[in-house]
């Protein structure tokens, strides 16, 4: 007996005669195995056990071909097994979203708070390491309106069927209309969230920001770290329009030495402390302007007067009086400043997501929405930095919805945040990150891209379970936000 059999033939099977039939098993085993629900290789050996049982059950209820629960194999679900595409099952299956979570929750089993499998698994076993270098085309291409396209001014959603207006990126300092039921969709654990789609119109990229509690300002940890960053390219080039941060150091004026300006970033993605370590670095970079100076720049970039950003992120400087030097122009442009009062950081997720698209959208927004004089040579660098992050939340999210093959040209830009408050008394996870890439599985092909900020937080008294569960709580949620992505249904 084959599948085709019994498409062809309008047969019906019983399962308690046909599972002798290895031959037959060995079939259904390896479809099942396409869809990610029973193991290749080995396993692959035609005897019908309980873990091929429990395939077929969880095929059958994706995808609501109920013959299976009646013990039989019939035309229609056997049609599944054969026709059925990977991917158009694995977002169907998705929408399980305890089984998703479930499955995520399996990966963090030995892990603890000191690290976490998706968190900390770093950027070198991500798929796509070897792409980072290209960020920077990426990020300045444009639909050709032939062979890709976007989701233009005016989209029609599906689940359910509506029509929405993406508006023009808002100008520094103007804040964006948001819709703050847009991510209702949410698990509780995520206590507050922002999400911006971007489509392209006539090539400039307009948007439709959801949010959950998106504009209250929260202790957002490392996830704020490149925001200094951006503060320090926007000033340099200001000053020196032709300066690439790529041709610069840092150097100590106490002995004299110097430090390639992008592995001191790169330091503050990757966690692997080459030169300092992330905090320190991070510190250090604050010390461009005084810490009250930084926080009222971010206010004007954002339009959010609520947010604190005056502290800094555990640990003293790596070099307190820091100068920028560009090696190629041959003098000092940036020095830093005296440090005036420290504060705080408490920013909103709107602030983060915000930010992050100025850096990954700075191509395709109007020159009023830019970062002030910052320049792409400039921060196509701090995009590569953060293409290194050590989170791979988003990349994770791909793999899960099996898109790798049916994507291309992708770029994820992300930073992360993690730590444990004594005041709340509980974890809390922050991933802020950008999204891009052509999907392929239509055509034209669709150019896709988004940015968000989710913050997540589990209190249990236990700091590994909650790390734990918060791990793999991101993954489901951020999985679940790509899905809606894909199929239409985000906005």
């Amino acid at each position: 007996m084959q599948l085709e059999e019994i498409v062809n033939q309008s047969l019906t099977v019983e399962i308690k005669t046909s599972k002798t039939d290895q031959d037959f098993v060995k079939q259904i085993q390896q479809r099942l195995s396409l869809f990610r629900l029973y193991p290749g290789g080995r396993w692959i050996d035609g005897l019908y056990g309980s873990r091929t049982e429990a395939a077929l059950l969880t095929f059958g209820t994706t995808l609501g071909l109920n013959s299976f629960n009646l013990g039989k194999i019939d035309r229609t679900f056997a049609q599944g097994l054969l026709n059925t595409n990977p991917v158009d099952f694995a977002l169907s299956f998705a929408k399980n979203r305890p089984r998703i979570f479930q499955d995520f929750q399996q990966l963090t089993v030995g892990f603890d708070s000191q690290r976490l499998p998706i968190l900390d698994i770093g950027y070198l076993k991500s798929p796509y390491p070897l792409d980072i270098n290209s960020y920077s085309l990426r990020l300045k291409e444009k639909p050709d309106y032939q062979e890709v396209i976007s989701l233009g001014a005016m989209a029609k959603l599906n689940n359910p069927v509506r029509s929405v207006t993406f508006n023009p990126y808002p100008a520094i300092g103007q804040l964006p209309t948001i819709d703050h039921n847009g991510l209702n969709f949410l698990h509780s654990d995520v206590t507050e969230a922002c999400v911006v789609v971007g489509s392209f119109v006539e090539g400039e990229v307009r948007t439709r920001w959801l949010g959950k509690s998106a504009m209250t300002p929260v202790e957002m940890w490392s996830s704020t770290k490149f925001i200094s960053l951006l503060y320090l390219i926007s000033q340099i080039n200001s000053r020196f329009i032709n300066c690439d941060v790529d041709n610069c150091v840092i150097r100590n004026p106490n002995n004299g030495a110097v430090y390639p300006f992008f592995d001191l970033v790169s330091d503050i993605f990757t966690y692997d402390t080459k030169i300092s370590t992330s905090n320190a670095l991070a510190a250090m970079f604050k010390r461009f302007n005084s810490w009250v100076g930084l926080e009222v720049w971010l206010k004007k970039m954002t339009g959010n007067s609520n947010l604190q950003f005056s502290g800094r992120y555990g640990e003293l400087p790596f070099i307190n009086t820091p100068e920028l030097v560009d090696r190629k122009l041959n003098q000092t442009v940036l020095k830093s400043v005296a440090e005036g009062n420290i504060g705080s950081n408490s920013v909103s997720a709107y602030d983060l997501t915000r930010m992050i698209s100025l850096l990954g959208w700075h191509y395709h927004i109007p020159a009023n929405a830019r970062l002030p004089g910052a320049q792409w040579d400039s921060l196509e660098s701090l995009a590569r930095a953060m293409g290194k992050d050590t989170a791979r939340h988003l990349d994770f999210a791909i793999d899960k919805l099996a898109l790798t093959s049916v994507i291309s040209y992708p770029v994820v830009l992300s930073k992360m945040g993690f730590g444990r408050s004594t005041i709340r008394n509980r974890t809390e996870l922050v991933y802020t990150g950008l999204i891009r890439f052509i999907d392929k599985r239509t055509k034209p092909a669709k150019l896709r891209t988004m940015a968000l900020t989710l913050r997540a937080a589990k209190g249990l008294n236990n700091e590994d379970e909650e790390a734990r569960q918060l791990d793999a709580r991101m993954g489901a949620e951020i999985t679940e936000i790509l899905r809606r992505l894909i199929t239409e249904e985000l906005g």
